[in-house]
């Protein structure tokens, strides 16, 4: 193995040399790159030119080392530090590879981009956003509001920050600002994990090094940088977050709090479960420090790497936990293959409370499993309607005033989707589990049988609450979009607006921290118990 060290600060002065130093070889695309002693991966990627990698540069001098298959390569690198080099991948493809020192939050967006950005979200915000018909606020007068922030903003976050905040004004799960990570090197997360209960922040994981304590699992979280932690979330927080409803919104607080710069230490106050008060200082090195054998005190969230599981309980009921719709022919596989083995159970729970959304065919393939006959209405829906001739007339005609204050609707009656016989459906007790991070295409499922007689129960919690079609605006600054709401789906049998509001469950049941904790499933538990109950009786 050949081992190169490489400084910058001579690179000008390797002349010939230089093209030889700077290549390394490599048989495999996984490269171990170690920033400072912690490691981290790295795809090395022929086909982006070039191949960046950002360094976040927390001392003076920096220690880089790339390591594959073949060659080890280190050297040293400072803030604006630039770094060109070649690895050849399969001897064949060239990866034109550069690492760049990075210390200061950039500074690039000028005053027209920042104007004119901010200029087509507003355009196509008031032309094209469905729910236009449900703001508070004068949607000119918040665009006339932010000019003088966006030409104040010191950098490129702080601009994105009030591209947020305009889009998060408009209270819709599906209308928001993406900066596409391009802030990613400059921030991390603490090696603790928060949830939410009852509108209390809770630390539920901690992972175990000197730094932190075991004691701190199960805290309240009572105050954020000297402020009461609500405070802190309507002030720091939520100005920035699109959201539906306010389970989506603490759900995405809780993540941000989470995240955070470098340089910034997560300074809190926390009330312990003995009911001791402490301040805390935890470091924002979550991934810069992380390991595969790394180990926690407390409970993390479960995640499975499937789209579909299956799992037995008790009394031979089924437990399908559907955790996506996407990708759609991957989901629709994934539960072609265990529908056959749940024909055999004496009920099945469908899981959705992990599911985030993504097709809404892989939706409608599941409404076949549990639905009676050979077809079923698909949710009926709204969207807006720019008629300049009828915006005219609307100037002295009540028939064209919506269509004069940009608010004129069409609405698109519910579709009958049609299916084949041979599909075996689902012949025991259903029960359907649901909560908040049940979002998009799975409320698109709910909401078309949500009103069908004699449905699966539904337990849980209220679901996300927003659904939709977005139209992208694609091209903001740093590779960034923005995506605004164009559809407001509809119940199918009432024609009932889904907007600011979840799918409701028939049996509310909410977990606790304690039975987080202690690891009790209480929505699994009530499942059962109603499973039990209609086998008995069937």
């Amino acid at each position: 193995m050949k081992y190169f060290i490489f400084f910058p600060v001579i690179i000008g002065f390797l002349g010939c040399n230089q093209n030889h130093q700077n290549i390394i070889h490599t048989n495999n695309r996984n490269v171990t790159v170690s920033i400072n002693g912690n490691q981290t991966d790295w795809i090395v990627s022929p086909e982006t030119k070039p191949d960046r990698l950002e360094v976040y540069c927390s001392n003076e001098k920096n220690i880089v080392v790339f390591q594959t298959d073949l060659d080890t390569f280190l050297f040293t690198i400072r803030d604006n530090d630039t770094i060109k080099f070649k690895i050849i991948l399969n001897i064949k493809d060239t990866a034109f590879t550069e690492i760049i020192g990075i210390k200061n939050l950039p500074d690039k967006i000028t005053d027209i981009e920042k104007l004119y950005w901010l200029s087509q979200i507003w355009s196509e915000t008031k032309y094209n956003f469905v729910n236009i018909d449900q703001l508070t606020i004068d949607l000119d007068s918040l665009y006339k509001a932010l000019i003088p922030e966006v030409l104040a903003s010191k950098n490129d976050y702080e601009y994105y920050q009030v591209l947020s905040k305009f889009t998060a004004t408009l209270k819709d799960g599906h209308t928001q600002v993406f900066d596409r990570g391009q802030f990613y090197s400059f921030s991390d997360y603490i090696p603790i994990s928060l949830l939410d209960f009852n509108k209390n922040i809770y630390i539920t994981q901690v992972r175990k090094n000197s730094d932190l304590d075991s004691t701190w699992v199960g805290a309240d979280l009572i105050e954020i940088d000297g402020t009461p932690t609500i405070n802190y979330l309507k002030e720091k927080i939520f100005p920035y977050i699109s959201a539906s409803t306010e389970q989506h919104l603490w759900m995405q607080a809780v993540f941000k709090i989470q995240n955070g710069f470098k340089d910034q230490l997560f300074k809190a106050k926390i009330k312990k479960i003995d009911g001791t008060i402490e301040t805390i200082e935890v470091k924002r090195n979550g991934e810069e420090t992380r390991t595969p054998n790394d180990e926690y005190w407390g409970v993390g969230r479960k995640y499975s790497k499937n789209i579909v599981d299956l799992d037995w309980k008790e009394n031979n009921i089924a437990m399908v936990s559907f955790n996506s719709f996407s990708p759609e022919d991957k989901a629709i596989k994934e539960f072609e293959e265990i529908a056959n083995k749940i024909n055999k159970a004496n009920g099945v729970i469908i899981d959705l409370r992990n599911n985030g959304g993504g097709s809404t065919e892989v939706a409608w393939h599941l409404q076949k499993y549990i639905t009676k006959g050979n077809s079923f209405l698909n949710y009926a829906w709204e969207t807006r309607i720019n008629d300049g001739v009828g915006k005219a007339n609307g100037n002295w005609i009540d028939e064209y005033k919506d269509f004069y204050l940009n608010r004129a609707l069409k609405f698109e009656k519910p579709e009958v989707i049609s299916f084949s016989d041979t599909i075996e459906k689902i012949k025991c007790p259903v029960v359907i589990l649901i909560g908040r991070f049940t979002f998009s295409a799975a409320e698109d499922f709910l909401v078309n049988i949500y009103e069908v007689p004699n449905r699966p129960l539904l337990i849980g919690e209220e679901t996300g609450g927003s659904t939709g079609s977005p139209l992208v605006i694609r091209g903001l600054p740093g590779e960034g979009y923005a995506r605004i709401c164009t559809r407001r789906i509809c119940y199918p049998i009432s024609g009932k607006r889904f907007v600011k509001s979840g799918v409701k469950p028939d049996i509310i049941i909410t977990q606790t921290i304690d039975d987080y904790l202690h690891g009790r499933d209480v929505v699994l538990e009530k499942a059962i118990e109603k499973i039990n109950f209609l086998t008995q009786y069937k």
